[in-house]
């Protein structure tokens, strides 16, 4: 029998690109290209090396799992053991699936009595593919990575366009400070209607050490109104910041008013790479009971004022 070794170089590239694509999208990662080609060029050598070199114990068990590993790792990097162990999970996963697919192709073609009947088993157990079927398999490997790419490159450009809507915010009260990210939200027209301050949105739970004792849950179902009202009882405490919280007239998604409960800072200071920080002091925060982001990307929305707002200097800088 002859073995082509460029032609299982090939395939092997071919394969391991797709496995190594179909992790990250499992994974929801976003690898750089270089690091996928060359952790996919690191198998398919270690594949064609079989052939031409004589190593027992490198493609014992252990080998193949060492090789595995060092392809996740060129791949996606460290980030851990557990990420380690999560990234090798989901390569194996995918791998198996994809073997379980080729090799059930091969009894679904091999009486077909075409070219593509050109595969067998050897006695250790691996697949040996005539070279009109490796032809094939690399021409369906070749487009089927070409279009992951594509959609990879796509979910990247999507990604990178919403980073450059984040700031991270750091909102200022008393000499405290807390920071989270924030999305600016363009469509986001929040004002406070007397005095036309810009509102900015911000998870209650951020607040939660420092709101009374279960506002951040009743914030989802309750009225802000209702929970102010409780403070003038003759049996509640009172509250540090009474004389900061105000009430935010707004229109909900069915256009039916609400009111939000705002907290006024000191200062807010916006944020980003590459962008001097700036600090405004004329805004307001309303405080939402809900997740504003399903994967936590960012726990506030940014007004499109603030940025350009009148009152917004640069941040002075911080001694060391």
């Amino acid at each position: 029998m002859v073995v082509y070794v460029d032609l299982v170089f090939f395939t092997n590239l071919a394969v391991d690109g797709i496995v190594l694509l179909l992790t990250a999208k499992a994974r929801r990662l976003y690898p750089a290209r270089a690091k996928l080609i060359g952790a996919a060029v690191f198998g398919a050598l270690y594949a064609a090396s079989m052939f031409v070199t004589d190593i027992p114990y490198a493609y014992s068990f252990a080998g193949k799992v060492i090789v595995s590993l060092v392809m996740v790792l060129i791949t996606f990097g460290y980030g851990g053991p557990m990420q380690l162990l999560r990234n090798a999970g989901a390569f194996y996963t995918v791998s198996f699936a994809t073997l379980g697919g080729v090799i059930g192709l091969t009894y679904l073609v091999k009486s077909s009595g075409t070219s593509w009947a050109g595969m067998s088993f050897t006695q250790d157990g691996g697949i040996v593919v005539r070279w009109p079927m490796q032809l094939g398999l690399i021409a369906v490997a070749f487009l089927l990575s070409a279009w992951l790419f594509h959609g990879t490159g796509e979910t990247r450009r999507k990604r990178y366009d919403v980073e450059a809507l984040i700031w991270d915010v750091e909102v200022r009260i008393e000499g405290r400070s807390w920071t989270v990210r924030g999305l600016l939200d363009t469509g986001n027209r929040l004002y406070e209607p007397l005095t036309r301050t810009p509102v900015m949105i911000m998870e209650a739970s951020v607040w939660k050490d420092l709101l009374p004792a279960g506002w951040t849950d009743r914030l989802k179902g309750e009225s802000a109104d209702r929970l102010i009202a409780e403070l003038g009882t003759s049996g509640s405490e009172p509250y540090q910041w009474s004389h900061r919280l105000r009430l935010i007239p707004y229109r909900a998604v069915n256009g039916s008013p609400k009111l939000m409960l705002g907290i006024k800072p000191d200062a807010v200071i916006l944020s980003r790479p590459e962008q001097s920080p700036l600090t405004t002091e004329r805004v307001l925060i309303g405080l939402d009971g809900g997740t504003l982001s399903s994967d936590a990307s960012y726990r506030a929305i940014v007004h499109p004022d603030l940025p350009q707002a009148k009152g917004a200097a640069p941040a002075p800088s911080q001694p060391a």
